[in-house]
């Protein structure tokens, strides 16, 4: 499934979405003109951390992450489901410990010519902690979580 089917099928659910994405620069252009291009008029809020789902398990930067949600929340948004954009090719991914990334999330940087099934599983990984941790929180505990793993090419659905 690509980003642009999952936009069309996902997101025309009711509610808003909260967007988490990363920094790297190929990706806004490409979220924003399919959000805009696909569902014209649907709103949605969008948060952006270094390596999104591996950011977001650093407890400070997850810790800014809850609040902005909280604060989307309390100014009337009404979101219902929190979509996790990866990607392939992540510089965070690579180098978990320049980021501060507890070990215990992501142990080791992943290579830059890593099998992309190895890859997959990593981002798989990272996600399988942190949505637990995203769940402890009493007012996103109940919302739906979907998660992809963008390329160029064919991105790959995430288990959320």
């Amino acid at each position: 499934m690509t980003f642009e089917e999952f936009v069309v099928e996902e997101l025309e659910k009711p509610g808003m979405s909260m967007l988490l994405a990363c920094i790297d620069y190929r990706y806004p252009r490409r979220i924003v003109d399919a959000m805009q291009r696909l569902t014209p008029g649907k709103v949605y809020d969008q948060f952006i951390l270094a390596g999104a789902s591996l950011g977001a398990c650093r407890s400070d930067w997850q810790k800014v992450f809850i609040e902005h949600i909280e604060a989307a929340l309390a100014l009337g948004h009404d979101i219902r489901r929190i979509v996790i954009l990866d990607h392939r090719d992540c510089g965070a991914y690579r180098v978990p410990h320049k980021l501060q990334i507890p070990p215990d999330i992501l142990k080791e940087g992943l290579k830059e010519n890593i099998l992309p099934s190895e890859e997959l599983e990593a981002h798989q990984g990272v996600l399988s902690k942190l949505i637990p941790m995203l769940r402890q929180h009493p007012r996103i505990a109940r919302m739906e979580f979907r998660a992809l793993l963008l390329t160029r090419e064919q991105d790959d659905e995430l288990k959320a």
